[in-house]
């Protein structure tokens, strides 16, 4: 049998197996990003509370009568 014809299923046999490859290695980078992006809004979200309390406290250190 001649190799043309056994050389262009190969060959897109590969190209499918890279293309999925690629795809899987794409789905997770994505499901990475959100996890990091849901662990970085739960941080941010945890500190408000700080942020809140600084703000009070500046606001109250500004309004004392120096003297």
């Amino acid at each position: 049998m001649d190799s043309t014809w056994i050389a262009p299923p190969a060959v897109l046999g590969l190209g499918a197996l890279g293309a999925a490859a690629l795809l899987r290695a794409l789905a997770s980078a994505v499901e990475d990003a959100e996890a990091a992006r849901r662990r970085f809004r739960k941080l941010e979200d945890g500190l408000i509370p700080v942020r809140v309390e600084t703000r009070r406290t500046r606001g109250s250190v500004d309004r004392l009568d120096r003297r």
